[in-house]
Formats: C-alpha cells, sequence, structure tokens
C-alpha cells in the first residue's frame, strides 16, 4: 500500500467518524453543522496530537533556554497547519505532480530530494514551486514499503541516483533528505558507497534515534528507537570519507526528534534552526536559502 492511499483511507474514516459523532450529538435543527465539524476534524486532531509531542519532547529534553509560551504557540500553530495540510491534502491529492524537466546538461547541479516517515513525494512540493532550485536538475523518490526496514530503502535512492545520472550527465549528485530520509541516505552509502554523491544534506534527521519511534508503526519506526541494533550497526558503518560530506540541519523546537541532539552526526557540519516544527522545516524560508547556498557551492568544488 502506498502513502498516498493509506492516508485518503484514514482522512475518509476521519471525516465519517467526526460526522457521526457530530450527528449524535447535535441538537434536532442543527444536523447541518456535522459537514463543518467533520471538516475540522483533521485540524483539531493533528494539533492535539502536535501537542501532545510537543509536552513529551519538552519532558524527555527540556529546551535550554526556554521558548517564550507565545512563540511556542506559533511554532505550534505553523507546524499543526502545515502537518494538517500534508497529511490531508497535499500527500493524498498532489503526490503525482509531474517533476521539472531534466536537461542533459552535467554543468547543472543534480539533486535528489528524499522524504521522511509516512510521507512521499509530495512534500517537496512547494520548495520546488518555490524556484529555490530553478537552475537545477532536481528529481523526487518514494519510500516503498511504507513500513519496511530502512535497509530496503537503499536501492530505491539507488536507482533514483543512477535515473537522474543517466538523464542529465552528471557524474555526482546532491542528496537532500528530511527526517527519516537521512536514514535512507546512510543505508544507501554504505551498501552503494560514496563516489556518486558530491553532498549529503539532512533535515531534522534522527541520526542517533528518536523516542517517537516508540510510537511508530513498522520495522522503520522500530529501527529509529535510541540505541536500537540498527542504529548501532550504521554508527559504526559510517565511513569518514561519506561523514565529510554531510551537513546536518535541526531544529530546537522539533516536535518528533527527541532527543534534540540526535539530528546532528559527530564529524559532520552542523546548522541549528530555532522556532520552527519537523515538517514545517521543510517549507521554511531559512532552510531553502541554506540549501539553494550548499547545492550551489557543492557544485562550484566539483567542477573546480
Amino acid at each position: 500500500m502506498t502513502v498516498e492511499r493509506l492516508l485518503r483511507i484514514g482522512l475518509a474514516v476521519q471525516l465519517l467518524g467526526g460526522a457521526l459523532i457530530a450527528l449524535w450529538l447535535l441538537p434536532d435543527g442543527a444536523s447541518w453543522l456535522a459537514i463543518p465539524i467533520a471538516l475540522l476534524v483533521p485540524l483539531v486532531g493533528t494539533g492535539i496530537v502536535l501537542a501532545i509531542e510537543i509536552a513529551i519532547g519538552a519532558a524527555i529534553d527540556p529546551r535550554r533556554p526556554s521558548l517564550p509560551l507565545p512563540q511556542l504557540i506559533a511554532v505550534w500553530w505553523e507546524e499543526t497547519l502545515i502537518s494538517t495540510r500534508m497529511f490531508a491534502l497535499a500527500q493524498l491529492f498532489a503526490a503525482r505532480f509531474p517533476e521539472p524537466a531534466l536537461a542533459r546538461d552535467a554543468a547543472r547541479p543534480a539533486v535528489l530530494l528524499v522524504h521522511g516517515y509516512m510521507c512521499n513525494r509530495a512534500v517537496w512540493r512547494r520548495f520546488l514551486d518555490s524556484g529555490e532550485l530553478h537552475d537545477c536538475n532536481v528529481a523526487t523518490v518514494n519510500l516503498e514499503p511504507i513500513f519496511g526496514p530502512i535497509d530496503r530503502y537503499a536501492d530505491v535512492v539507488h536507482d533514483a541516483i543512477e535515473r537522474l545520472r543517466a538523464a542529465t550527465g552528471t557524474r555526482q549528485v546532491v542528496l537532500v533528505a528530511h527526517s527519516m530520509g537521512g536514514l535512507a541516505l546512510r543505508v544507501y552509502l554504505r551498501k552503494y558507497g560514496a563516489a556518486a554523491v558530491s553532498n549529503a544534506i539532512t533535515l531534522a534527521t534522527p541520526h542517533a534515534g528518536t523516542m517517537m519511534g516508540s510510537f511508530g508503526t513498522g520495522s522503520n519506526s522500530q529501527e529509529m528507537k535510541p540505541g536500537s541494533p540498527f542504529l548501532q550497526q550504521l554508527a559504526r558503518d559510517l565511513a569518514p570519507e561519506a561523514l565529510q560530506k554531510f551537513v546536518c540541519v535541526g531544529t530546537r523546537d522539533d516536535n518528533l526528534i527527541v532527543p534534540r541532539s540526535s539530528p546532528f552526526l559527530p564529524g559532520a557540519r552542523h546548522v541549528v534552526f530555532e522556532r520552527v516544527g519537523h515538517l514545517a522545516l521543510i517549507e521554511d524560508p531559512r532552510a531553502w536559502d541554506l540549501l539553494r547556498n550548499e547545492i550551489q557551492e557543492s557544485h562550484a568544488r566539483r567542477v573546480t
């Protein structure tokens, strides 16, 4: 099953369940309110889940210094809006958007975008539409099976890289990954080496795991628990020449990655953002600027 189909089923259950409960509770003559109430269920449900995640994160790994309450609410609200749009609209109905046409031109940077857990390529739509990568050859990928072991994604990433290289004539590509996608990059590098990669940029990737992995479904979620055998072996297998290519980006207000030091690989370059949540980081203009600059600088080093 694809994420697209799974989320459509989940949305249908939420809307139908919300409508039925509203009809049961509403007084006579107000049944028409069941529809707007049902439509609010995904937003309200997402907001509640994110508030719980933030509370768990604050209890396990308190932010120092703590964020003022108005700023914390702003982070929660932005993450709620973006998550609702991603999980109730974009990934369900816009996952098959056309990628920018590839030019057979090795002088253009080639970039592969890799999504995270329970997501698909639609999470990159706004970044691509922003024009930040208009002078790049860009491809996306869907990590499947959606609940399979992360090791299975090495071949998915490899196939996407080789298709991108063949279509553009470039020798190396820049890998950009969000969340679990960064672990998919690492299993690719372990299996295939770093010869085809000029740079690897990870956004909010749980390199050292996240406590939230305990609440997820599937082998991949369990492998993201801190101290899992998968993560321990992956840490031992990271070659020094591959580590030098990593730029690790994290946010001090991540609602999903706990502990908040987890996105940063020892020995890699680290970039820290504030006042932005886990999924919202993909759409943060500061992250877009960083990605654009890193991609251009990596390409400039490669061609000189």
